[in-house]
């Protein structure tokens, strides 16, 4: 793996936990001319280079069929360890790579302008939500009163809980808050050190099926959307765009092939990532079934959920959305014919 600067790492471990999950804001733009891929040529193909995360989306599937398109050379790399991947990211050895839209936000910010956003799912609200032990007495989130909370303050999650605070009429006061990811928070809620985990699929999906874990309170509970956006460099954007089109119409594609062969999309998935063909079935499932049009009415609608994100401390700058969401790609979110293949 390339060593990378100190100051790559910061910036990596900064955007780590924004990165989980979250909504992304927004106000009014106008669409641009949807990229064609006549320019491509097959013969001398544009190399993409796709950073593959173990959690959130689609790019997983792309991975695993090894989906190409005629002019573009598609070039896979899976970080098991998203820190990993979001240091090739930052460090622009990726050209593009999925994570939440938290973490599209603070990733634009850190970049000042330099990560763009080139599509969007459909909301991922039931692929996040908060866990407690098949034993536990608790049945609801309020139950949880003056018990320990595990999820990371700077993501989506903490917007989350805020609103189910304020719904259940109680005050963060009322609750310890531990911040921990990955495999240290899985151990945490195994062994009972806390009470409630927030988390995101395949991973709870997956601590379901193995411990019994209940599922209490999804994202629509927690009201949060729970976008996964695709994002890419400026630069990619400005020497790339017609293989960049290309790539967001096979991933949705992609996206409609997996909603009609769910089983065939498991069966694949599954040994490249690590979880069982069940938590995949699951996770995508419940998860988003297309990817969502960039519009007015979608930049306006995350611009209101952006300001709410400052407010609360998640965002630590305001971004305009309308900045980070980019519309030159919306004519390529349909699924064409290939999509059944």
């Amino acid at each position: 793996m390339a060593i990378f600067s100190p100051a790559a790492r910061r910036t990596t471990y900064a955007l780590l936990s924004v990165a989980l999950a979250g909504s992304l804001a927004a106000c009014g733009k106008d669409a641009a001319p949807t990229p064609t891929a006549s320019k491509l040529d097959p013969a001398n193909p544009v190399t993409l280079v796709v950073g593959v995360p173990r959690n959130f989306g689609y790019l997983s599937t792309l991975w695993a069929k090894d989906v190409q398109t005629p002019g573009v050379k598609i070039e896979y790399k899976y970080f098991p360890n998203f820190v990993d991947m979001l240091t090739a990211f930052n460090g622009g050895q990726l050209d593009i790579t999925e994570i939440g839209d938290v973490g599209a936000a603070q990733s634009f910010a850190a970049s000042k302008g330099d990560v763009k956003v080139i599509a969007v799912t459909q909301p991922n609200a039931g692929n996040t939500g908060l866990l407690v032990s098949k034993d536990s007495p608790y049945q609801k989130f309020a139950d949880l009163r003056g018990k320990q909370l595990l999820f990371l303050k700077s993501t989506n999650t903490y917007l989350g809980v805020k609103h189910q605070i304020a719904d259940a009429g109680l005050q963060e006061s009322d609750f310890k808050f531990v911040e921990l990811a990955g495999p240290a928070a899985v151990k945490a809620f195994q062994t009972g050190q806390v009470e409630g985990y927030y988390t995101i699929d395949p991973n709870m999906a997956d601590v379901v099926e193995k411990t019994g874990a209940r599922l209490i309170a999804d994202g629509k509970a927690q009201r949060i959307q729970n976008l996964y956006p695709y994002v890419a460099r400026k630069k990619a954007v400005e020497e790339k765009k017609e293989a960049l089109a290309a790539f967001v119409q096979v991933l949705a594609d992609t996206i409609a092939w997996a909603q009609a062969h769910p089983d065939e999309q498991a069966r694949i998935v599954a040994p490249k990532i690590q979880f069982s063909e069940s938590a995949i079935k699951t996770t995508f499932g419940r998860g988003a079934k297309a990817l969502q049009k960039i519009d007015d009415r979608f930049l306006t609608e995350q611009q209101a959920n952006f300001d709410e994100l400052l407010a609360a401390g998640v965002l630590k700058e305001a971004v305009k959305a309308s900045d980070l969401y980019l519309t030159d790609f919306v004519g390529n979110i349909t699924p064409s014919g290939a999509a059944s293949q």
